[in-house]
């Protein structure tokens, strides 16, 4: 196993499907060490995309309506599933569904009855896998709050995460490498700094967690330091007129390193045109835009639904909503992809050809149409595989 210099056998070994990939690191310590590395994961995952951005596919996650599934959006991708998360006695009568996300780990929680007459619910919750099939239990002090972030960045610390857990009097955080939480901010629950949260969903980038707040800017929590502060929005988003000018945050989310926000107007939303706008993580503060988006064809798709009664904060006039952005690479980030919503059905749309493709459809029998539909950007998770043992 020995006779070919690592460069060579790690050249060999990136053009094996990731599901391959698993099984032929566990022949030899040599090939273990080699895949293990952030470079040659990255590597593999370029390499099975042909330079489009990397994702895998995505997870739908309603545990309101109880619905949850994974779609693969490539011809030869593979099925996932969280089926090997045992099943304990207190959560035999739940499901398992997903917090949060991020780069290739899902926090997931299944219910589990505490008390059968009263009919108390706690949950447990895991750090899992699924590409490795790797689950670990994390325990959650009570008065951490319900409300999870996971925080995992696999170029600067491949075997690190972290869990942030937003309470009504503080902000806590769990790390791997200890097993154990901290407190990191404090605050009065009547004074919190999360009052006009857009959703209890943050979006982990270049080391901290950010919030979307309803009104127009951005909240951010150093997890290093403990640091809350504010993060401005473009100029053209934060005006003080902004509600009555009939803007919208439809999304804020995180793609190839760089954080993206998507907002537009009543106009913009009738003729289903507007910028995606990013903040580069070398720079300070500053935004531009990433894409300029024509929707043009994908009212063209679906003509009945433009004359929805009603605007609200998660749907288009047209009936559609954005889900994700992923960035594509190098510096102008061509070939980048966004995900949206329409009645029915989830939409893929190209930046640089402007094509539209359907990535995913119901097949719940119609009508009443599913509630399944009814995705905004926080029920979206994009999923990229790894390779990371918990």
């Amino acid at each position: 196993m020995t006779i070919f210099p690592d460069e060579i056998v790690a050249n060999i070994l990136t053009r094996l499907p990731p599901k391959e990939l698993v099984r032929a690191r566990v022949v030899c310590k040599q090939w273990h060490a080699l895949t293990s590395e952030y470079i040659f994961l990255h590597t593999n995952l370029l390499r099975h995309n042909a330079g489009h951005p990397i994702i895998g596919g995505f997870f739908l996650n309603d545990e309101i309506h109880e619905k949850f599934s994974y779609n693969t959006i490539h011809r030869h991708g593979s099925s996932l599933d969280l089926s090997y998360i045992p099943t304990t006695a207190d959560t035999a009568q739940s499901k398992t569904y997903i917090t949060s996300s991020c780069h290739g780990l899902l926090l997931c929680r299944r219910r589990r009855r505490i008390d059968g007459e009263l009919g108390v619910y706690r949950a447990r919750h895991y750090v899992c896998n699924p590409a490795t099939m790797d689950f670990v239990e994390v325990d959650i002090p009570a008065g951490a709050g319900q409300y999870l972030n996971l925080a995992y960045d696999p170029s600067k610390s491949p075997h690190h995460y972290r869990i942030v857990a937003r309470g009504h009097d503080g902000i806590r955080v769990y790390s791997s490498r200890t097993r154990s939480w901290r407190t990191a901010v404090r605050y009065d629950g009547c004074h919190s700094p999360f009052a006009g949260l857009r959703h209890p969903r943050g979006v982990f980038w270049n080391g901290s967690l950010v919030w979307a707040m309803l009104s127009p800017r951005l909240l951010r929590f150093a997890i290093e330091n403990g640091e809350l502060s504010e993060m401005p929005l473009p100029p053209r988003l934060r005006s003080e007129v902004w509600f009555h000018a009939g803007w919208v945050y439809a999304y804020v989310g995180e793609s190839g390193g760089h954080l993206q926000v998507i907002g537009y107007t009543d106009e913009e939303r009738r003729t289903a045109c507007f910028d995606v706008l990013e903040m580069r993580e070398e720079e300070k503060e500053e935004w531009t835009v990433l894409y300029r988006v024509d929707l043009t064809r994908v009212k063209e798709l679906h003509p009945g639904d433009v004359r929805v009664p009603r605007v609200t904060l998660e749907h288009f006039s047209w009936g559609g909503a954005p889900l994700h952005v992923v960035r594509g690479p190098g510096e102008t980030g061509r070939h980048g992809v966004l995900f949206f919503s329409v009645p029915g059905k989830i939409v893929c749309y190209d930046a640089e050809s402007r094509e539209v493709s359907v990535v995913w459809e119901d097949t719940a029998p119609s009508p009443p149409p599913s509630h399944f539909l009814s995705y905004t950007w926080f029920n979206f998770y994009a999923y990229t595989p790894s390779l990371v043992r918990l």
